[in-house]
């Protein structure tokens, strides 16, 4: 217990702060908890169950369409938040929302009755909120601003890279759905490293076998 509030103090100093002027509140009702790659972290059909926050590891969210289709939103790393979660705050409708972890991920849910009593009194929570919003909006735009410019096969070996991982598990189409283009045009791109000695492909799983950075 005591090294899981140690790392989430480290991985967001805010909470550290609001802990300290609330007597604790927020690691009295933290529940920590460790997902395997490709393990689910669901809220579909439940409400509204907690805020995540990622100690380590990377969640991917994703909307659940009313067919069961999913679509992907963006990755939530040690640090980030999900901003997703307001839409309980706000009394919306409900997003139908899960996370899916890419990798083997440690994270924290704190009740969202903590959350609104505390955190969303907290400027300086508001603050980090903010913050994570803005490099979020950025990242969509430097992404658009990519397609302009780079070919997608450098593109595609960023995003590999980016996953800080040998082992990613991640579909095709997921993949395909962050670079803006087709699932067949991903297939084949991954197809040709492969056969480079790059990857290894298996269902639902990309081995890095090769340094990538060198076609960088």
């Amino acid at each position: 217990m005591i090294d899981n509030v140690r790392e989430l103090y480290n991985a967001y100093p805010v909470l550290k702060k609001i802990d300290k002027s609330t007597n604790g509140i927020i690691t009295e009702k933290a529940i920590f908890k460790e997902l395997l790659a490709n393990e689910y972290l669901s809220t579909y059909g439940t409400g509204c169950v907690g805020f995540i926050f990622v100690l380590s590891g990377d969640i991917k969210i994703q909307r659940v369409g009313y067919e069961g289709e999913e679509t992907n939103l963006y990755n939530i790393g040690r640090g980030q938040l999900c901003h997703e979660a307001l839409s309980c705050f706000l009394r919306c409708e409900p997003l139908n929302i899960i996370g899916k972890a890419t990798q083997d991920s440690r994270i924290m849910l704190i009740p969202f009755e903590i959350v609104e009593k505390y955190l969303l009194n907290s400027t300086d929570f508001l603050k980090e909120m903010y913050r994570d919003l803005h490099y979020k909006f950025n990242l969509i735009i430097g992404t658009k601003e990519e397609v302009k410019h780079e070919s997608l096969q450098r593109r595609l070996v960023k995003l590999l890279i980016s996953k800080e991982s040998k082992n990613i598990y991640a579909t095709h189409a997921e993949l395909a759905f962050e670079l803006d283009s087709a699932r067949e045009v991903i297939s084949r791109k991954l197809k040709e490293l492969e056969k480079e000695g790059y990857l290894k492909l298996t269902r639902g799983k990309i081995q890095v076998v090769k340094e990538l950075k060198e076609l960088i």
